[in-house]
């Protein structure tokens, strides 16, 4: 049955609560027995003034996030069932963002912007309630609309910061969107909805005044037209939010420019590129943030910015550019905002990492440390604790692997410690404070590895060298000494335990498809080790992590003393 029909199925508070999987009683007090629900606080707008939160309490917040997927799935149902392909509404949904929202509207002669006012206040308890009983998709039983009103509605009214309010709100603006789309297509224009902006565009010659009419150069005013289609679905117009932005000019819509491609403003652009030059300059950065002030309104002050933080800002402009102008396919040659995040990553990852970091040649190597770490921090407590690892271990993503050709394998690993001594000279900011260790297993690879470090030291490497200082905080160490048995990672398992798990198979360790009575490595790693680390017995990575710890403490011993 789907779930929109189980929904229309349920006659009692009890039904819903049984549908979204909690306890009957559970789910009546948290909608009524209790008046502390919420927690409230205010938040600065960058446009100015204050937006105040409405925090659930954690039980209110799991039925409201219970209730929020039911609601999603019904409305996915709903469409669906009418055809649609197209949505109008492009906040809070799944596969759908500010970029979507913005493509709508790219590459237009003018571009009107307005803003509905206090969105989720105007949609109060009644509101909700009467529309789950009377639209024609649900008509759920009175008591189930009351009790999803009551769930959802905080001082009557829709609350932001509840997980509920965007679907709900989202499924009653719906009849808004149908008109005002139909008046723009009708008069030749693109229309879409985030929460409570709104945009109309088009590249006609005059803007149609059904829509909008001018009434100076710089102003706008919504027609009577738009303004009864909006009083009529019961919402109200914000009159200072009127916006018109023309193709000579920068266009935004939900702050994505529009102009040719969806990308982001050159201001941002130009402060993420300043905030990464002052972090590998000096180890620190500032970044804008709004604060309210004393008298209630919004402050830009700077404070300090963190490595996520810049990160996160490093990230959307990728992910706008990569949307907006390339797509799938990357060209060759790095972007500007990838040679930015070249030498962000750079420096936080090796130069001036937070914690000890570890590199592999495999994928699998860092699920067998980390398991390995994880199951035996007890004895190793410089390395992990019950708050999760002291160290870092280095992932193989499509990212690093462009920045820095660390695709996996010995060879573009030695190929990065070839060039980590000219990309480290080039930071100025502080760095060395911990040491980042390349892990290398001691087989036929073992001896290439031995060589090139030979060749940058100018000094030959006896028999039993296990570590390295190959340059400033860059260390290379091999899974046993140098000159023994060939060994690899794999072998610090039980080999009874390896036999057991496998049922008898053996485990591939080349790159051919494997044979019948073998498994992959990255099979063994992700199948095997990662779901039952906890049982598994790790003691044999003992002599590894030893030398680690010893490596670490080395390390961080000779920086805190200088030269």
């Amino acid at each position: 049955m789907s779930k929109l029909l189980e929904l229309k199925s349920c006659a009692t508070a009890r039904d819903v609560a049984l549908l979204i999987g909690f306890q009957p009683k559970a789910l009546g007090f948290v909608a009524w027995g209790t008046t502390s629900r919420y927690s409230t606080f205010d938040i600065p707008k960058r446009s100015g003034g204050k937006r105040t939160i409405h925090a659930p309490m954690p039980q209110l917040k799991l039925a409201q996030r219970k209730l929020s997927d039911l609601l999603q799935e019904c409305e996915k149902e709903i469409e669906a069932s009418l055809g649609v392909k197209q949505r109008l509404s492009h906040g809070f949904r799944i596969d759908h963002s500010i970029l979507t929202n913005a493509d709508v509207h790219r590459n237009q002669k003018y571009v009107l912007n307005f803003d509905l006012e206090d969105f989720f206040g105007t949609i109060n308890f009644g509101r909700v309630r009467g529309f789950f009983i009377s639209n024609r998709h649900f008509r759920l039983a009175p008591d189930v609309a009351t009790l999803i009103a009551q769930i959802a509605c905080h001082e009557s009214k829709l609350p932001q910061g509840a997980p509920t309010s965007p679907v709900i709100s989202n499924l009653i603006a719906n009849i808004l969107d149908m008109r005002l789309v139909k008046l723009a297509r009708s008069h030749g224009c693109s229309y879409s909805r985030y929460a409570d902006d709104i945009t109309f565009s088009t590249s006609k010659p005059e803007f149609p005044i059904e829509i909008a009419v001018q009434n100076s150069p710089n102003s706008w005013s919504l027609s009577n037209t738009v303004e009864s289609a909006v009083k009529a679905s019961a919402f109200k117009i914000n009159p200072s939010k009127t916006r018109m932005l023309y193709r000579r000019s920068r266009q935004d819509v939900t702050g994505i420019v529009v102009n040719k491609v969806v990308n982001v403003n050159s201001d941002y652009r130009r402060d993420v590129r300043v905030m990464v030059h002052n972090l590998c300059s000096t180890g620190s950065f500032h970044r804008r943030k709004a604060v309210l002030g004393a008298d209630g309104n919004t402050e830009i002050q700077k404070e300090n910015g963190s490595r996520p933080q810049l990160q996160g800002m490093i990230s959307f402009i990728q992910q706008v550019e990569e949307f907006g102008r390339y797509g799938a396919t990357l060209p060759s040659k790095l972007r500007a905002i990838e040679k930015i995040n070249q030498r962000f990553l750079f420096y936080t990852r090796f130069a001036a990492p937070d914690a000890p970091m570890l590199v592999f040649e495999g994928k699998t190597d860092s699920v067998y440390l980390n398991s390995a770490i994880k199951r035996l921090a007890p004895a190793y407590p410089s390395l992990a604790s019950s708050t999760g690892l002291h160290i870092q271990l280095l992932r193989q993503t499509k990212t690093m692997e462009r920045l820095f050709g660390l695709s996996g394998g010995a060879n573009p690993l030695m190929t990065f410690i070839k060039n980590y001594h000219d990309e480290y000279r080039k930071v100025q900011g502080p760095k060395g404070k911990f040491p980042v260790i390349a892990v290398f297993d001691n087989d036929s690879v073992a001896s290439g590895v031995i060589k090139l470090i030979s060749g940058i030291k100018k000094i030959t490497l006896p028999h039993g060298t296990q570590v390295v200082r190959v340059f400033d905080n860059f260390y290379v160490m091999l899974t046993t000494p140098f000159g023994g048995p060939s060994h690899c990672i794999e072998d610090f398992f039980d080999p009874t335990f390896v036999k057991s798990a496998l049922g008898g198979k053996t485990i591939n360790f080349t790159s051919k498809a494997n044979g019948p009575n073998e498994v992959s490595k990255s099979y063994f790693a992700e199948q095997i080790v990662h779901p039952q680390w906890k049982t598994i017995n790790f003691d044999g990575f003992k002599p590894l992590l030893d030398q680690i710890v010893k490596t670490i403490a080395g390390h961080v011993s000779s920086y805190a003393t200088g030269p």
